[in-house]
């Protein structure tokens, strides 16, 4: 039997798992891995001349027939992925960046010459959600994708409503367990939400999205108040990645913090888990759930998309580039809020708040108070009905001004 020839970009978590699950497959052959260095001791035992510091070098050599990138970042690995497919390589890539930012561009030139890019590991870890969207719902059109896509935030998240901690204390614990950076601002600003949901819409929506247009809020400003708050009103807080198109031909498309009403599926999901949900129009909806990440779970479906191109299986093509869709302004967006002011605590107060919503057509759902602060200052929380974005920033701008706000403290959306 012919075994393939493949070359590896990166060693780390998830190719390490690569290189464990190819040696249970006689039918590929390793022949180059590209490591950052030569001298680190790693989990698995390679011949030395295996190894190289230069990923470019894998390219030279005839016997690698497909290219694995697990490197991450976009340099080297946007000109990599374009040298592999222009010297006749297949990629398969876990590579969220590099598909959010440059997969229209690669996806044409490996359709140029003949060749596949296969990426089912950028998004969701081990879910199978590329080829889900491409296979499995190819007779639906699909009206909207909603989904936790990042375990990080949603272990932060989980840590901070069942165990009462603060943001930094569940960060904190999230880096000590290994599931957060050192710098986590990708993660807890919505920078990784943003490239899969990119992805995701880019495939469902069969068009090519600009990932810098997408409306990202972090949750570093969400509080246990808050979680606390949203559950009393029937919530659970989330880090939803969001896109939906709009009747006009343009793209809802953005990543924030949700509260999820308890009895929705979402809801349920905990820890490093994610989940996507999918509304079709055929099926209805569907959500699918796993890990979102860790060495073999990413492994499995780095692997998974390397056996269908050794199956002569194409892999599921990526955005096409004949239609682009522009990208909904947050503020056009249409939501339900939760709001929290601190305020002094003076009489009057929650009427200024009910006039300048009122004032800019806002209608508020609830109004509660809690208790007043030591130093005379009050926590009022507002839920508001479905309303455009606009109006809701106007009035909050209104507010702002009002001598008796002391800050806002936090805005987030309500998933309907």
């Amino acid at each position: 039997m012919k075994r393939i020839g493949v070359g590896i970009v990166g060693l780390g978590t998830v190719g390490t798992g690569v290189v464990q699950l190819l040696a249970q497959l006689p039918q590929f052959s390793i022949e180059g891995v590209a490591v950052r260095s030569l001298d680190r001791q790693r989990e698995v035992d390679l011949p030395r001349e295996l190894l190289t510091d230069n990923p470019f070098s894998l390219l030279e050599n005839p016997a690698v027939e497909i290219l694995i990138e697990v490197a991450g970042g976009t340099d080297p690995a946007y000109r990599l992925a374009k040298e592999a497919l222009l010297s006749g390589r297949d990629l398969v890539t876990a590579n969220k960046e590099l598909i959010a930012r440059h997969g229209a561009e690669l996806l044409a030139i490996a359709a140029g010459q003949g060749k596949t890019i296969a990426f089912e590991a950028a998004v969701g870890g081990g879910i199978p959600v590329i080829s889900t969207l491409h296979w499995g719902l190819r007779a639906n059109r699909i009206s909207r994708v909603a989904g936790i896509v990042n375990g990080t935030t949603n272990y932060i998240l989980t840590r901070m409503e069942k165990e009462r901690l603060s943001f930094g204390e569940a960060l904190a614990a999230a880096q000590a367990a290994g599931f957060a950076e050192a710098d986590p601002s990708a993660d807890v600003e919505g920078r990784d939400v943003a490239f899969k949901i990119s992805i995701l819409a880019s495939l469902a929506f069969r068009a090519t999205v600009d990932v810098e247009a997408v409306y990202r809020q972090g949750i570093t400003s969400i509080s246990d108040l808050d979680i606390d708050l949203a559950k009393e009103f029937g919530y659970r807080i989330k880090m939803i990645g969001l896109a939906q198109p709009t009747p006009d031909g343009r793209l809802d498309l953005r990543v924030h913090p949700m509260l999820i009403p308890l009895d929705h599926p979402l809801a349920g999901i905990d820890g490093v888990n994610n989940a996507i949900l999918l509304r079709g129009d055929a099926v209805g909806e569907i959500m699918l759930t796993g890990p979102g990440a860790g060495r073999m779970p990413t492994a499995s479906a780095v692997v998974g998309d390397l056996l269908n191109l050794a199956d002569s299986i194409k892999a599921p093509p990526g955005p096409e580039t004949s239609r682009a869709l522009s990208i909904l302004p947050v503020e056009e967006t249409l939501n339900a809020y939760y709001i929290r002011v601190q305020t002094r605590d003076i009489p009057g107060v929650i009427g200024n708040l009910g006039t300048a919503f009122g004032t800019h057509g806002v209608s508020l759902h609830s109004v509660t108070q809690r208790g007043v602060a030591s130093n005379g200052q009050a926590t009022i929380i507002l839920l508001t009905h479905l309303v455009q974005e606009a109006p809701v920033l106007a009035a909050l701008a209104a507010i702002e001004k009002q001598p008796t706000t002391l800050a806002i403290g936090v805005v987030l959306r309500v998933l309907v």
